[in-house]
């Protein structure tokens, strides 16, 4: 447990400077560290000894996420397609190559972590970049914000909920700890804190957030908690099938890089569908 803390606590030293600088490249390289990672992570743990296979999806997922950050790149520009491409081709050829010691199931992983996993954190930026000058620094780092809480915190509440009053489970062939009443707390007690995160932040930013906020966070915020639930079954399901308890072991009583980000991947492309919809619907450009 202590260990557990200690982890928990060198993160929040990382995250906390990420928010705080976060027009800075800061958060941009921790985003591509953590697809490098996820990448290794997601080619190794299914056992593959096909070495090259490994380097070429772990070198391709933080370029990946560079190139899905800017938006002339986006979602799948010319800018992006010669990169999936000649990894796309590269990875068949290695498959091929050896493919006494490579199943399919290992060439699927390996595009999955050269462009699934760092795509959809890539839309963690693409929001941030929304806001990426000194009048929109605040409103930046509240949208990020809320995407973390979202991700993480209704996961700490669904635990103290599901604790508390948790009886029916909600899935318990995936994740027999969770429950409805848990998923529910969660749901709810996220809710509230991001509405007092929202309170916090009105003051700061003047006209550029109202009243209407509050209604914008609250059904956010009711869509986004079921949604980061729903990642960590997803992950839960992949680890059982793979037969494993995490999916790396480089945070100590944390697990690896997907472990810990496993929720944000399925809010953050959300998020930025959600916000894409909206500056459709009121005239923005995308």
């Amino acid at each position: 447990m202590k260990t557990k803390i200690a982890a928990g606590l060198v993160g929040m030293c990382i995250a906390i400077p990420a928010l705080i600088f976060i027009q800075w490249p800061v958060l941009d390289v921790l985003l591509m560290i953590f697809a490098a990672l996820a990448a290794f992570e997601l080619c190794t743990v299914t056992g593959t000894k096909n070495k090259a296979m490994i380097i070429t999806a772990t070198v391709a997922a933080p370029l990946t996420l560079l190139l899905m950050a800017q938006a002339q790149f986006r979602p799948f520009g010319l800018g992006m397609f010669p990169l999936m491409l000649l990894v796309g081709l590269l990875l068949v050829v290695l498959f091929l190559a050896q493919f006494k010691k490579t199943t399919f199931q290992h060439l699927m992983f390996a595009c999955m972590a050269a462009f699934v996993v760092p795509a959809a954190a890539a839309t963690f930026l693409l929001v941030r970049n929304l806001f990426f000058d000194d009048a929109g620094r605040i409103v930046a780092i509240f949208a990020v914000l809320i995407m973390l809480t979202c991700a993480w915190l209704t996961d700490a509440m669904a635990y103290f909920s599901g604790k508390a009053f948790g009886k029916r489970k909600l899935c318990p062939n995936i994740s027999p700890n969770k429950t409805w009443a848990g998923a529910i707390g969660g749901v709810l007690c996220t809710t509230v804190i991001n509405l007092l995160l929202t309170a916090a932040f009105i003051p700061m930013v003047g006209d550029a957030m109202d009243s209407f906020a509050y209604i914008l966070v609250g059904v956010t915020s009711l869509i986004l908690c079921p949604i980061a639930i729903m990642g960590d079954l997803l992950a839960s399901t992949l680890k059982r099938n793979l037969g494993i308890k995490d999916f790396g072991k480089i945070m100590p009583g944390h697990g690896g890089a997907l472990d810990r980000f496993d929720s944000l991947l399925l809010v953050a492309p959300t998020t930025w569908a959600g916000v894409s919809v909206l500056l459709a619907l009121t005239g923005g450009v995308l």
